[in-house]
């Protein structure tokens, strides 16, 4: 009866201790990274914004040209205001004719792009008015004439080769009078000179130009975010060190990611993707745009800079901006660039950071003239000028080694043959000026 008793007894144990290691189980939560079906939804948002088209295609330039004349806005958020505000006007009577090139008026408003934009997506940009079939051709540059009779002006797409034009009318004469005190008292810009070379016609600034340098605290983004935002399964990604400035991320079938926590940038490619077909370029920016807004991916001041459609790539590439000035780095480090092969993403390669809180900056720097690069550049045994196709002030990015922050130089930075580079003075004091 007695060992019964203890049969008993050790049974219960047995079962208590059967029920502890059951509960446990059940309430372990271990300590690692998982990537649930509640964390994919939270962690594909980078915090940034959703943007529309209208945002992002921006000019890189308006000139005002009285004869020979040229002038620029001196601050680049001005030139956004208006280009904002010229966003808003009604355009009527829409229609497209032949060209012999940009208007000859005296007085006239230039309108710049970074590159050619599709004349499909002029609706998308600006409000016009009644049904209107745009014509195919892509512009990189609009003029805006003015009727002094009757107070309105004429908004002139002139597409990309200067041999067809599309005319909008503006009839509003508070527009008119805003536009025609600019051309008259000047107030805001700086002379500008025209210079012309085999690529293009471009205009720097005839004066020195000051901009300071700027400190600014940069957040990262959490690479997990982009691996719930590339791939299918984020279960079935495996993550491995390459070194100490490369992180390796992939799934063994759709994709592969690196990460360089070094100078905070991504590269994603899709291996798989071999065939290509040409993409009409209104849905190739349509689709860029939508993807990176499904993960708010917008996370700075992002412009487009290059819409490429050739034999073997649809590129699109976005510049981010600082307090209107173009940021240029290095590897991807202010540039967002996507390329699509048969309307699927191939290749994806971005910063993972955004700009945070502001947190100074140097003495006030004089840059040279616009006018002394280009003498600079027309005496230099190591540039062709003919293969010159644009010049202007931007930021040149740095990483401060000791903090989370980047410095923001201001710097000539040139479109040399189709790339952007930062001139090279030999001396870099010599495009600095002590201010006084």
């Amino acid at each position: 009866m007695q060992f019964e008793t203890v049969k008993s007894f050790l049974l219960c144990v047995l079962v208590g201790i059967s029920l502890l290691l059951t509960f446990a189980l059940w309430s372990y939560k271990p300590d690692i990274e998982r990537f649930t079906e509640d964390v994919v939804e939270d962690s594909t948002d980078l915090g940034g914004t959703e943007e529309t088209m209208d945002s992002l295609v921006a000019p890189a330039s308006i000139i005002f040209s009285n004869g020979d004349n040229y002038f620029g806005f001196t601050d680049p958020n001005d030139r956004k205001s208006l280009y904002e505000d010229i966003q808003s006007w009604s355009l009527y009577d829409f229609r497209t004719t032949s060209s012999n090139g940009p208007p000859s008026e005296t007085n006239q408003v230039e309108i710049v792009f970074p590159d050619s934009i599709p004349m499909a997506l002029a609706g998308n940009l600006f409000k016009v008015n009644g049904d209107v079939n745009f014509p195919e051709w892509g512009f990189e540059r609009i003029f805006i004439t003015f009727n002094q009779d009757t107070n309105s002006m004429n908004m002139i797409f002139l597409s990309e080769n200067g041999d067809q034009q599309a005319t909008a009318v503006v009839n509003n004469s508070e527009k008119h009078e805003r536009l025609w005190e600019y051309l008259t008292t000047y107030e805001g810009l700086s002379e500008f000179s025209r210079v012309e070379t085999a690529g293009r016609t471009f205009y720097v600034p005839s004066n020195r130009v000051e901009v300071s340098t700027k400190s600014i605290a940069v957040q990262s983004i959490n690479s997990r975010h982009m691996v719930d935002a590339l791939f299918t399964n984020s279960d079935l990604v495996s993550r491995n060190r390459v070194s100490e400035n490369e992180i390796y991320f992939t799934d063994s079938a759709r994709g592969i990611m690196r990460v360089y926590p070094n100078r905070r940038t991504m590269e994603f490619q899709n291996p798989l993707e071999t065939s290509y077909e040409q993409m009409d370029p209104v849905e190739l920016l349509k689709q860029s745009s939508a993807n990176i807004n499904d993960h708010r991916g917008w996370t700075d001041d992002y412009h487009l800079m290059d819409l490429n459609i050739n034999g073997s790539a649809n590129t699109v590439s976005y510049q981010m901006y600082y307090e209107g000035y173009p940021i240029f780095g290095n590897n991807y480090s202010s540039i967002i660039e996507q390329q699509y092969r048969a309307e699927v993403l191939y290749q994806y390669n971005r910063p993972l950071f955004d700009l945070g809180n502001y947190l100074g900056e140097d003495d006030s720097s004089e840059l040279m003239s616009g006018s002394e690069v280009i003498d600079h550049l027309e005496n230099s045994s190591d540039y062709d000028m003919e293969k010159v196709y644009d010049i202007k002030v931007g930021y040149d990015l740095t990483y401060q080694s000791d903090a989370d922050a980047i410095t923001l130089d201001p710097s000539w930075f040139m479109d040399y043959n189709g790339s952007w580079q930062k001139i090279d003075f030999q001396d870099d004091s010599q495009q600095h000026r002590e201010g006084t």
